[in-house]
């Protein structure tokens, strides 16, 4: 599969072979069909909940990819489940109900290969094991009940709480995903939530700091996130740790939808 994975990367215009989501998440576009040739690439692959298109592009002709795929979709019989594109891009209101999707979310993808500066309170912040997964969906429940992130996935790199009188108060997760094409891999962080009566203290901070020096003290190329785009409080963290922003995206899905693609 990670060699399928590696020839997407290949058939991608250079400006778009050293981006980090498409690195990262490219087993699962593996087998992703290239739509465009340009500045502006659209990718469409199979999920189980349908079809998923995700723009690799700056956005400038993303209108006339999406036209066409949703020509084609037209005369299969078929509307996609997902798509995701860059928010400077103008998506036609016609050409998303002939997709089948509709506005969904608009959100930010964030990374950084260097450790972040010391954060104060990093000190309590302690590695979970799997024996605190219960506590941690407990945390969770009550400090980001609307996480799609929950300890013991497949793709679990490890857990890191904060605990007070002996009950986590926050918590953060990083799941492990593909990364450079020099085999170093990344990890993407989710689930950070601090229960409301311990907010204010620099926890949260703390908790992502601990994270993504783990992360990148254990030889990864980058750790990743995502953050909705009107969550300022968040971006100023994740800013002032030293991330930057690598894509600023909308997302569109078929209606009735109420979970999340991985991203």
């Amino acid at each position: 599969m990670t060699a399928a994975a590696d020839a997407l990367v290949t058939r991608l215009p250079d400006a778009f072979r050293g981006r980090r989501w498409l690195l990262a998440d490219r087993d699962r576009w593996g087998d992703a069909r290239v739509l465009g040739d340009g500045p502006d690439v659209l990718l469409v692959r199979s999920a189980d909940a349908g079809l998923v298109a995700m723009c690799a592009g700056e956005g400038a002709t993303v209108g006339r990819l999406l036209g066409d795929l949703a020509c084609e979709l037209v005369a299969d019989g078929r509307t996609l489940a997902w798509l995701t594109v860059p928010r400077s891009a103008v998506v036609d209101a016609g050409t998303l109900a002939t997709l089948g999707v509709a506005p969904f979310s608009t959100w930010d993808r964030m990374s950084t290969d260097a450790a972040p500066p010391p954060v104060p309170g990093e000190e309590a912040v302690e590695r979970l094991g799997d024996p605190a997964a219960d506590e941690v969906a407990a945390c969770l429940a009550e400090a980001n009940p609307g996480t799609h992130a929950h300890p013991g996935s497949a793709d679990d790199a490890g857990w890191w709480g904060v605990r007070d009188g002996g009950r986590l108060v926050g918590v953060i997760g990083a799941a492990q995903r593909l990364g450079a094409l020099d085999g170093r891999g990344s990890w993407h962080l989710h689930g950070l939530g601090v229960v409301p009566s311990a907010r204010g203290r620099g926890i949260g901070a703390a908790l992502t700091a601990t994270a993504l020096r783990a992360g990148l003290g254990s030889g990864l190329a980058w750790v990743s996130l995502g953050l909705y785009a009107d969550n300022h409080v968040a971006r100023r963290l994740y800013l002032r740790l030293g991330m930057t922003v690598d894509e600023e995206n909308a997302s569109y899905a078929r209606p009735g939808h109420t979970g999340g693609f991985r991203r």
